[in-house]
């Protein structure tokens, strides 16, 4: 996976975590027709805990090697950046987003956002 790549290249220069939010196509809400056939059925998780186990299968899934955080419950971090359905960012040493990207799944760049890690750590 290209963000698995991106994460290795420069894991020595930057720190890489992927934050789980809120189900984005949840059984009992929006549903696609892609996760009905890859047979990727979870419903909307109800409690800290459920939104865990269904991030843990996603990454395993997926096969991320890169370190996975969960939004809380109640999807504090998915309101304060906006990341519905996913985005990538980063975050400069000084602690400034420096990188917003597109909503997803079509304004998901991992090359834009490899360009603006490049740039920020001078690579």
């Amino acid at each position: 996976m290209r963000l698995d790549e991106i994460h290795r290249r420069y894991q020595g220069a930057a720190e890489f975590f992927v934050v789980y939010i809120r189900e984005a196509h949840p059984d009992d809400g929006w549903r696609v027709p892609e996760n009905l056939k890859a047979d990727i059925r979870y419903r909307e998780p109800r409690t800290d805990e459920e939104r865990t186990g269904v991030a843990t299968v996603c990454q395993v899934k997926l096969d991320l090697h890169i370190p996975m955080l969960i939004d809380s419950i109640d999807n504090d971090v998915e309101e304060k950046y906006v990341s519905l359905p996913m985005r990538l960012y980063l975050v400069g040493s000084d602690g400034r987003i420096v990188y917003t990207g597109d909503r997803g799944p079509f304004g998901f760049n991992p090359d834009s956002w490899e360009e603006a890690i490049r740039k920020e750590i001078g690579a």
